[in-house]
């Protein structure tokens, strides 16, 4: 399942309000995100893109009937996004397409005396298209090669780009749309939070979208200009010649536009080609006029023109937009949901919870029995006798309709889910490289390590590897053997299990950034614990030092980079 782009970016704007430092009912949230988990059909049989989209548009729901503002043609920032993007790409469009049909009709005006300069023609809507259509081609390419990594230029030009297309142009919308706001939907006042996205994570995804409309603008002009040029020529008897002080010969400008014409001259080459006598015949010589001149030789351009305006201007144009297309979905597929912050939500929703709904039932006090009598107690060969039946997930069970309850008396409680004990843990993912201390941890806290990770996370942990937090001694001598686990692990994460005693100063923040330009397509876990020799290694998360760490790893502004506290099973 692919999600869109006006889907990806509501995505991140209602996960940045669960993620907001004011909200610190956790428990709140997690228990939302268990019980819209419980409301999707065949939820525990959907991939992680499928479970996204479902908490999406149960969230969409959610938020609008909390603030309010759910009124007709209310928008999040996605669905803003994509309607305007969509009048951008028709305006951009139009304004081509006018921009080109009056420049080749003003172009094309012929009054009798001076014919039409077939060389500047050929340099204005035919070269210059095909350049800019060839350099545009160029930057596509280099995009869909290279994906998300960005050279340093190209990330300049990109962020440039981004700064002028969202935060500029996008932050005058509200204002432009206030004084006719009757005429356009409205949208929530907290849609304009996308215009204070961080744009990194999107950067691959943006740039097709204005890659499309600058190409539309493109084809647009190409389309007017053949159309506009058409269109004279039908109206009007136009006279094409040529001149030229370089090219004093007809046969070098005859072998120059046999040479352009050569994608369209196996069809019809004596209507789609002038000949070398046309050619001649509408040379123009400045002390000598046009009079001498046949009518037949200055109206042979025409075809010629045209042809090469759709051939080199037209037609690339239309497949390098069919081209953005296509990267622009391929760069949507290739999304990355195993991003901390994603993960952190898919293991909200799988994670059960236990829960017991008590129900006033408005009774009397029940009176004082005495206790009924203990029963023997049972033989282990007699226990591991009895049959034990476990529920199946994917099990359809075909119980009988319930008799009818009487409607006298008190409603027994209902009674609390059946959990299992067992955490769920995606054995067929990724596994995790857990990297840890190697003077804190001895050998029998890995595996308490690996099953609490598994318990809080739902990660399978494939390796432990110790560390000594200093970027030579560990990448130095344990570089090799540390690469070989994360090229095994695939795009599995990296967890580093961090002291949260200590202070987040700027060389293990270094040392992070270090790991991460490494390792750039492996996330990389930040798990806060105590010191390994006390028996308590939970984390509040009121923890002054938690705080203080969440605060500085944030501001790396790295994605991939994820912060969490340890949580004993």
């Amino acid at each position: 399942m692919i999600l869109p782009l006006k889907d990806i970016i509501d995505l991140d704007f209602l996960m940045g309000l669960d993620e907001n430092p004011e909200n610190v009912d956790t428990n709140a949230v997690a228990s939302r995100d268990r019980d819209i988990f419980r409301q999707l059909k065949y939820g525990d049989r959907l991939d992680d893109a499928g479970l996204i989209a479902g908490w999406l548009e149960y969230r969409r729901l959610l938020f609008f009937h909390e603030t309010g503002n759910g009124g007709p043609g209310a928008k999040l920032p996605g669905a803003l996004f994509e309607s305007f993007y969509a009048w951008t790409a028709r305006g951009v469009f139009a304004c081509g397409l006018a921009a080109g049909g009056m420049g080749a009709y003003s172009f094309l005006a012929y009054h009798g005396s001076r014919p039409v300069n077939v060389t500047l023609f050929i340099a204005v809507f035919i070269l210059f298209p095909a350049l800019l259509c060839l350099a545009a081609a160029l930057v596509g390419v280099h995009q869909f090669r290279s994906g998300s990594t960005e050279s340093g230029g190209a990330s300049v030009v990109h962020r440039l780009s981004m700064r002028l297309f969202i935060h500029k142009f996008m932050g005058r919308l509200q204002k432009w749309t206030a004084p006719v706001q009757k005429h356009f939907p409205q949208f929530s006042k907290e849609a304009g939070d996308l215009l204070h996205l961080d744009t990194k994570p999107f950067r691959s995804l943006l740039f097709w979208p204005v890659f499309i409309v600058l190409s539309l603008g493109a084809l647009g002009f190409s389309t007017g200009a053949l159309g506009g040029t058409f269109f004279r020529i039908m109206v009007t008897d136009l006279a094409f010649g040529w001149q030229s002080t370089l090219l004093t010969s007809g046969e070098s400008v005859h072998r120059l536009v046999t040479w352009m014409a050569l994608p369209w001259s196996w069809a019809m080459p004596d209507i789609f080609v002038p000949t070398l006598e046309q050619i001649q015949g509408s040379r123009i010589v400045l002390k000598e006029g046009i009079a001498g001149l046949a009518s037949a030789h200055l109206a042979a351009w025409w075809p010629f023109l045209c042809m090469g305006m759709l051939v080199y201007g037209l037609i690339p144009r239309i497949v390098l937009v069919g081209f953005a297309h296509a990267a622009r979905t391929l760069a949507l597929a290739r999304f990355d949901l195993s991003r901390p912050r994603y993960q952190r939500l898919l293991m909200r929703m799988r994670t059960p919870r236990m829960g017991m709904d008590i129900k006033e039932t408005g009774g009397s006090r029940a009176e004082f029995r005495a206790p009924l009598p203990r029963p023997e107690p049972v033989s282990v060969k007699e226990k591991d006798e009895r049959l034990v039946v476990k529920p199946q997930p994917d099990a359809v069970l075909n119980t009988p309709e319930p008799k009818p309850k009487p409607k006298s008396g008190p409603e027994p409680a209902p009674r609390p889910p059946v959990v299992p004990e067992e955490p769920h843990v995606k054995k067929n993912t990724p596994g995790a490289l857990v990297l840890g201390s190697a003077r804190g941890f001895e050998e029998n806290d890995v595996e308490q390590i690996r099953v609490g990770l598994e318990q809080q996370f739902g990660i399978h942990v494939a390796a432990f590897v110790g560390i000594h937090f200093d970027f030579d001694e560990d990448f130095g001598e344990h570089r090799d053997q540390i690469a070989a686990q994360v090229k095994d692990l695939g795009r599995g994460p990296l967890i580093v299990l961090q002291e949260v005693w200590q202070p987040p100063i700027r060389g293990l923040l270094y040392y992070f950034v270090q790991i991460r330009q490494i390792f750039p397509d492996s996330p990389l876990w930040i798990v806060m614990i105590q010191t390994m020799g006390q028996g308590d290694r939970d984390v509040d998360p009121s923890d002054v030092n938690f705080q203080v760490w969440k605060s500085a790893v944030n501001q790396l502004n790295d994605p991939l980079v994820a912060i969490e506290r340890w949580v004993s099973p």
